[in-house]
């Protein structure tokens, strides 16, 4: 009888997986999960600017701000960061025949993070706001494939005439002017972000400027602001999907001083983080605590003129200092060969359909270059133009800084010599906290100045309609009608080739024609991710929320 009821248990537990390894494993992985802290120690580079959905134009508020919120969709990446549309705030969406017309069904269980649900009212409310003019969005263009959406920032329409309805408390209605290849992409951007309108009215224009001045839908709150110190996210019990998330407690340090970033990686008090200088390379991968990711970041580096300004408003001084730069050598030396230098303007990375747009067309930069070895002929040519004395070592320019780190002071050193050894300019360097540069780059009150660009969903019009003449993203004085055309065009078709050419033509006349900025460098992060972080598999393009994220074997 024993070996009959030890044969029925045996058999009993091999009917319920009791003795299967992956089980086992499973089972003790969840048992970790249960017992070991949950908690994730991240940077954030700069201080947020503000936590306004609607006026939020910085990575660093962006990146709080996708903890704390849900679009009407989300991403998942594969290994090698490739991403997949996923419902979010909407279970499902569909479009009509003719691409025009976008219905999303919101889910039913959705909620804010003080348990109200969120409805197609929500998402309707934070759309407008963001376009409305009185609110003077940065980012309102981004909208403006909606139908009547520029007409409306423009003052020209009411806002019943844009194409945005509420069909019933979870069903939202969007129509375009034209198809849009990419708008899906947009549906998980900020821009479409649901705002609970008696929460914003309650602050008004405090709105978003402290950790308590604001209320999320996603799966984290923010529970803590230090400005200019760190935000402290905790888990939303009230999120969806709550289950999703093993994280429980997200502390993000502000910190942008490189040396005291890279210190508290090697310390162990910051869990993840990107870092370029071989020397720190080298000990993170030689501890054998890190494990690496490197991808793409889509984003450039550039720097921007006031074509408004004494100098800058003539085309071939812009030029002039557009040749000087050595890309590569700005890459070696600052980033030790880990970025890409920047022939162009789109990102390496950025995909038009299934192709990527760099590897169709070549950056414009080059050719500028080639039939420009002199860049020095050029400034005084440029000067001559303008009727100011053509030696150039009279000529001094400021260059305004996005930052004060001993980094900022390195690039600026270099710039300098770069343009004294080739041009005989004298370049003086401010350098200035990231809030205060962008209010002087919104004024025009600079004469050339240094940042980067990251783009917001995967296609080229990520990068080539913000500098449009309604854009108004980034302020540098340059406007082109044909330019405007071009992307306009880009705009009203789906056929991919017709869009490659318009955006090849828009390009050519950012960066050859007029020179209207300089890009240096294409980005590329290059994570070191702590062993005992695991599931992190970052989006490329899409806003990264840490899903599936957890903590197995801190030390």
């Amino acid at each position: 009888m024993k070996k009959v009821l030890l044969l029925l248990s045996m058999l009993f537990l091999f009917a319920c997986g009791g003795t299967n390894e992956e089980t086992k494993t499973e089972d003790t992985k969840v048992a970790q999960e249960k017992t070991e802290k949950q908690e994730l120690n991240l940077f954030l580079s700069n201080e947020p600017k503000t936590l306004d959905i609607s006026r939020s134009t910085d990575v660093s508020s962006s990146e709080v701000l996708v903890m704390v919120n849900e679009g009407l969709v989300g991403a998942i990446a594969d290994e090698n960061g490739k991403e997949t549309i996923v419902g979010a705030g909407a279970e499902s969406w569909n479009t009509s025949e003719d691409g025009l017309t976008w219905t999303f069904n919101l889910r039913k269980d959705a909620k804010w993070a003080d348990g109200k649900l969120v409805t197609a009212k929500d998402y309707y409310y934070g759309i407008t706001r963001t376009l409305d003019p009185k609110v003077g969005s940065g980012y309102a263009f981004i909208l403006f494939p909606i139908k009547n959406a520029k007409s409306y920032n423009d003052g020209k329409v009411a806002l019943d005439e844009v194409g945005i309805k509420m069909k019933d408390d979870y069903t939202l209605e969007i129509t375009l002017e034209n198809p849009t290849p990419y708008f899906i992409d947009l549906a998980y951007f900020k821009v479409m972000y649901p705002q609970r309108q008696d929460v914003v009215e309650k602050y008004g224009e405090a709105y978003g400027s402290e950790g308590n001045q604001l209320l999320g839908n996603g799966p984290y709150i923010l529970k803590e602001w230090v400005h200019n110190n760190k935000v402290v996210l905790e888990k939303n019990s009230n999120y969806w999907d709550k289950d999703s998330f093993k994280i429980d407690k997200i502390n993000m340090l502000i910190v942008a001083d490189e040396n005291s970033r890279m210190n508290l990686i090697a310390s162990g008090q910051v869990d993840i983080g990107a870092a370029d200088k071989p020397e720190w390379i080298k000990q993170f991968m030689d501890s054998g605590d890190f494990y690496n990711s490197r991808r793409y970041a889509l984003g450039t580096n550039y720097n921007t003129f006031n074509t408004t300004s004494r100098y800058f408003k003539n085309k071939k001084i812009r030029q002039a200092f557009t040749v000087a730069l050595d890309r590569e050598e700005i890459n070696r030396v600052m980033f030790n060969g880990n970025f890409d230098g920047a022939y162009g303007w789109v990102s390496k990375g950025i995909q038009i359909g299934p192709e990527e747009y760099r590897t169709l067309v070549p950056g414009p930069l080059k050719k500028l270059i080639e039939e420009n070895p002199d860049p020095r002929a050029l400034l005084v040519e440029g000067l001559k133009e303008l009727g100011e004395d053509p030696d150039p070592s009279k000529m001094t320019v400021t260059y305004l800084s996005s930052g004060t780190s001993s980094w900022s002071r390195k690039f600026s050193e270099l710039l300098q010599q770069m343009l004294k050894e080739k041009l005989g300019v004298d370049l003086k360097a401010e350098f200035v906290e990231w809030p205060v540069y962008q209010k002087r780059n919104d004024e025009l009150d600079y004469e050339m100045g240094g940042q980067s660009w990251i783009g917001d969903y995967n296609d080229p019009n990520t990068f080539l309609d913000m500098w449009t003449s309604y854009a108004g993203i980034v302020a540098n004085g340059w406007k082109n009608p044909e330019y405007d055309r071009l992307l306009e065009a880009a705009g009203k078709t789906s056929d991919q080739k017709k869009r490659l050419e318009y955006f090849r033509q828009a390009e050519n006349i950012l960066l050859y024609e007029d020179t209207a900025i300089s890009p240096t460098l294409y980005r590329v992060k290059n994570r070191y991710i702590r062993k005992y972080v695991k599931g992190f598999n970052p989006t490329t393009v899409a806003p990264y929320n840490y899903k599936g994220v957890y903590i197995e074997g801190r030390k």
